[in-house]
């Protein structure tokens, strides 16, 4: 599937659950901060913040929808989907300055 196709499908998704803006911003603190980023220097520090914004994310999407206790998982297992996304839009981006040269 294209890039573009991708990411809009995966918008989709993410819109679908209707998150509020708090849930937003903690989910993407969560995928911003990430131990196993290249340079990393004190991974287990970053572990530890993303772990707590986990922790943080999960007890504000229960206390906001208590009745929808499979929404946390929903959420948790865009992660993977992020990744791939990152995955195919740096091959592009190094596709794109391969051809540049």
């Amino acid at each position: 599937m294209p890039l573009g196709a991708s990411m809009f499908e995966f918008s989709e998704k993410l819109s679908a659950l209707h998150l509020s803006d708090e849930e937003l911003g903690l989910f993407t603190a969560v995928v911003l901060v990430s131990a196993d980023r290249s340079g990393m220097e004190d991974a287990a520090s970053v572990e530890q913040l993303q772990e707590t914004l986990i922790r943080a994310l999960r007890a504000l999407v229960l206390k906001t929808h208590p009745a929808e206790t499979s929404r946390f998982t929903k959420l948790l297992l865009k992660l993977p989907d992020l990744r791939t996304l990152n995955n195919l839009h740096s091959e592009k981006l190094l596709s794109f300055r391969i051809d540049a040269q």
